[in-house]
């Protein structure tokens, strides 16, 4: 098997991984809150969820292959606790796979965490050859990296107001509250992405900062959280 086709069923695992951490941690929720479960509520569930990041997934890679880059994949880890050099363990903890089952379990349903994926970035050999215009470096810069994460947020955001309109409104929650956790500052998740990528898209003359941006999609996520709650 060649590193290629390694990568992908590796990416493909930890989106799986992924898919079913979230639907356990939903499914979990509802049996916690005395609601039947039945087989087609379950399948329900399973699709939504998996529609939810995969949307995310897809649109963060067609993102990146704009830019001249790939993306991969992997679950989320935390290695470092604190400020000292010293404050970090041994060993990178899948923080996306211990976090969501235990909140789960210790809060009976009520915190669903889906913060569960991050994703490495890479430069391809295009963009390794295109040295001018639009591509002035041949690597990937912490602003592209910031946009690609944030287009995640966006289609998840636009999503949540199809669901809507269509009348699936679990889907738009999922949507709206996937979109949220996406926009946490913490670790590699894309919302540190996001508000941690320094520097500036310059439009003509006028500079937008991506921490600015970070702050504006985080005020309509909270926009739309706050419609869930009240309307959904």
């Amino acid at each position: 098997m060649s590193s290629s086709e390694s990568a992908f069923y590796r990416e493909l695992f930890y989106i799986a991984l992924a898919i079913v951490i979230i639907w356990f941690a939903v499914s979990f929720a509802r049996v916690a809150a005395g609601n039947q479960i039945s087989y087609s509520l379950i399948l329900f569930n399973l699709a939504i969820v998996a529609l939810v990041i995969i949307l995310n997934v897809f649109t963060k890679k067609i993102v990146a292959h704009f830019y001249e880059a790939k993306i991969e994949h992997k679950a989320w880890t935390i290695q470092r606790f604190g400020f000292g050099r010293e404050h970090h363990f041994n060993k990178p903890v899948p923080a996306g796979i211990i976090i969501p089952f235990f909140l789960s379990i210790t809060t009976l349903g009520y915190w669903i965490w889906m913060a569960v994926l991050e994703f490495d970035i890479y430069s391809t050999t295009a963009r390794a050859a295109k040295r001018h215009g639009m591509h002035r470096f041949t690597e990937i810069t912490e602003i592209h990296m910031g946009l690609i994460a944030a287009s995640g947020v966006v289609i998840n955001l636009f999503a949540a107001i199809i669901g809507y309109i269509i009348g699936f409104p679990e889907f738009s929650k999922l949507s709206i509250y996937y979109a949220c956790y996406s926009m946490i500052p913490l670790g590699n998740l894309d919302g540190a992405k996001i508000f941690f990528s320094g520097g500036d898209i310059t439009r003509g003359s006028k500079p937008l900062g991506l921490p600015a941006l970070w702050a504006v999609l985080g005020i309509i996520c909270l926009i739309f959280l706050f419609f869930s709650f009240i309307v959904v």
